[in-house]
């Protein structure tokens, strides 16, 4: 894909990203009748329309064949089903797994590595996802596999950058054990086999408590400017996802209601939205050539994120509405913010900054 088609790609997703972020808002009672009528499908627009499209454009390019980028593209196809109700798109989503799931099978036969075999296997659970939501399932049935997905992707990446501190091999080995049990488990309650949401959140947490324990991030964080951003970024996503795992372990995940959004929002906000704050400087410069050099002024949207999380996980489990609103509009601000913050750090740029140096500071 050339550099004008990475950069339209990105600015799909950020169009996507708008509407729905208007949609969750008015799924939590603010009034915005425009994006009433997208309320419902506020949770896949984000999970299929930005992040899994996001996640798929980094990997086309790491593959580096014009075939990985089919991925993103329906990707996208299905975030504008989304937007715009046209349900003959809707099928793209089960397609753009597929594509995932070829381009991981490919880059793992190009090299074999455990963060490949995670991602392999992240991206199958999210083909058994969508094909179920496709078929008509509901959200709150595939969401368990939704979350797989992210989870293992994101830490794979991570696995994948372990390496220059070393973990031991049982550590690695727990980990892939932990991602293949992870993904086991959502898929028996795919297929309604006994399943244990509870196992579930244990599983996850052991996955926050590992990245804790053994990412780069715990050594980065103590170097100044970018590292410290990105282990910030990293090390406190994981401890989201710690919370979340927890929280499952305990309540289990019902159908809705404040426990629902607390759990899930703790994981795609906390855990997947920090990561995206964190890997951005690095991603954008590899995918559409955008520069994004660092300045401290990243840090705002960062806290902007986990104070409206914080509000809003509060306000599910206090049962208190407008704090669950209050963390949801912080949330949304965060967004706006990052954009703002990126916009003026680019701005802002040393003379001479060299984009591709950081890929050493990750």
């Amino acid at each position: 894909m050339s550099k004008l088609g990475a950069r339209a790609a990105l600015a799909t997703v950020a169009a996507i990203a708008l509407v729905a972020v208007f949609a969750g808002l008015a799924r939590l009672g603010i009034p915005l009748s425009f994006a009433g009528a997208r309320a419902s499908v506020h949770g896949p627009l984000f999970v299929l329309g930005v992040f899994f499209t996001l996640i798929s454009l980094e990997r086309a390019v790491a593959l580096g064949a014009r075939l990985g980028y089919f991925a993103p593209v329906l990707g996208a196809c299905t975030g504008l089903s989304l937007v715009t109700g046209a349900a003959v798109l809707r099928p793209a989503a089960a397609l753009a797994a597929l594509a995932l799931v070829l381009v991981n099978a490919a880059l793992y036969r190009k090299q074999a590595s455990v963060h490949l075999v995670l991602m392999l296997v992240g991206s199958l659970s999210l083909l058994a996802a969508n094909v179920a939501w496709v078929s008509g399932a509901a959200v709150s049935d595939v969401v368990p596999s939704w979350l797989t997905f992210f989870v293992l992707t994101i830490v794979a990446e991570r696995v994948e950058l372990a390496r220059f501190v070393a973990p031991p091999r049982a550590a690695v080995r727990g980990l892939l054990l932990l991602g293949f049990s992870v993904a086991g488990l959502t898929l028996c309650g795919l297929l309604g086999l006994p399943s244990s949401e509870r196992a579930l959140g244990l599983l996850l947490a052991l996955i926050g408590l590992w990245l804790l324990r053994y990412d780069l991030g715990r050594r980065t964080v103590r170097q100044p400017g970018l590292p410290r951003y990105a282990a910030v970024c990293v090390l406190s996503g994981s401890a989201w996802l710690l919370f979340a795992g927890l929280l499952l372990a305990m309540l289990g995940l019902p159908a809705a209601g404040p426990s629902y959004d607390a759990i899930l929002h703790a994981v795609f906000v906390g855990f997947v939205l920090a990561m995206v704050f964190g890997h951005a400087p690095f991603i954008l410069p590899a995918v559409a050539r955008i520069a994004l050099p660092f300045h401290r002024v990243l840090y705002a949207p960062l806290f902007l994120l986990h104070a409206g999380l914080l509000a809003r996980c509060s306000g599910d489990l206090a049962l208190v509405p407008w704090l669950r609103q209050a963390g949801g509009l912080l949330n949304a601000l965060s967004l706006v913010t990052f954009i703002a913050c990126a916009i003026w750090a680019r701005r802002h740029a040393a003379p001479g900054h060299d984009p591709n140096h950081a890929f050493g500071a990750i």
